[in-house]
Formats: C-alpha cells, structure tokens, sequence
C-alpha cells in the first residue's frame, strides 16, 4: 500500500496514534514522548481495516527497569511519514553496550557475514537498544537478523550460513530473509524442505510456494 516493508525505521511529522487498547491516554502520551525525542517507529503488518500503516515501539520501565520492556502498537497516515531506513547494520549495534559482553560473536559474525557477502540488519530489542542506549536486552535475548534476498537460491544460502554460525556464537539467532516486494520468511523454516512456506508482508500473511519467491 506505501512501498514500505515490515521492519522498516519511519521518521514522523507528527505522533502517531495508538492503537485501541486499555490505556490509551498513557500509551498516547509514550508515543507523543518518543516522537518528541526524535526516534524512530518500526513498521509491522496492518492491524485493521484502516488505511493506515501501522507501527510499533518499545519503551524501557522508568521506576522497574528490570521489567521486559512493553511494545506499544500505534498507526500513522503514510503522508505523515518524513523518512525511512532499513534496521541498523550488525556493526552498528555490536557498539551498543549488552554486545561489548559478545564482543567475540559479534566480531566472528560480522567477518563471516562478510566472507559470505551478506549483509545483517538487526531488528528486536538489540535493535531498541542501540537506538535508545537503554535496557531492552536480556541474558537470553535471541539476535534478531534481517537479511534481503533477491530469491530462493539467495535464501537457502543465507539460511544455511545462519545455521552453520549459531553454534559458535554466544547467543540464539533469529530472524527473517526479506523477499522484496513480497515479504518476509523465517529462516528457519526456510531451512525445511516444505513446498510452502509463511510469507509475512505490510498487508498479508500467507502460505507461498518457493518458486512463487522467485525475483
């Protein structure tokens, strides 16, 4: 509907709303606040009939900082957007404070990525937490990778490179192979032999058959 894919950074013009719940004057308010400050939403799937894009961010507890941090849902008009970015690089967040305890991973990730000619982008909370430089990670916080593939062949490659690393790294790997114009899948699942696999985009989630993720 906008050309925008699911994990994209947005810049705004103004704060979004926030997305129907229980505490909507609180929820509206964190969202007036992290606009206010400058940072970024994150695109997600639709959430409703609107035609709207819809958002999300993540806010660390002031008073109980040990608490997981809460993800806010909110929407925006697709012209209240000034600018975009894809999800930070595997350098940049590997400056961010909980990856200086991974430092080796990183570093082994980041010269293999290379070697291998992919490029990582990291999403989730290592994602918040380079942004914001406050407590979004965990001990057992998973590294959530983003990587654009042009198709299938592309795919099974990135996917087989993230399970040949994982072992030797000091945490899980998670993530997405983002299919342009098409839409996001599991690399994981990418791994099976399945005909079909899930496909997440901005307005849909659906099964697709692997030659259908052709460029």
């Amino acid at each position: 509907m906008t050309g925008l894919r699911r994990h994209a950074l947005v810049w705004l013009s103004e704060a979004p709303l926030v997305d129907d719940g229980a505490d909507d004057a609180s929820e509206s308010a964190l969202a007036a606040k992290w606009h206010a400050d400058g940072r970024p939403f994150v695109v997600c799937r639709r959430r409703s009939e609107r035609d709207e894009v819809s958002l999300g961010f993540c806010v660390v507890h002031e008073k109980f900082p040990e608490i997981r941090p809460s993800r806010i849902g909110a929407r925006t008009r697709a012209a209240h957007i000034v600018r975009t970015a894809r999800p930070p690089a595997l350098a940049e967040v590997a400056r961010c404070g909980p990856a200086l305890d991974h430092a080796a991973s990183f570093q082994r990730l980041a010269d293999e990525a290379a070697r291998a000619g992919l490029d990582l982008r990291v999403y989730g909370s290592w994602m918040w937490q380079a942004l914001t430089g406050e407590g979004h990670v965990r001990p057992t916080s998973d590294l959530d990778l983003l990587v654009d593939v042009a198709g299938p062949r592309e795919a099974g490659k990135a996917a087989a490179f993230l399970a040949r690393q994982e072992p030797a790294l000091s945490f899980k790997l998670d993530g997405e192979l983002s299919f342009a114009n098409r839409g996001e899948v599991q690399w994981r699942e990418f791994l099976l032999s399945a005909p079909e696999v899930l496909v997440k985009a901005v307005d849909s989630v659906r099964m697709t058959r692997r030659e259908d993720l052709q460029p």
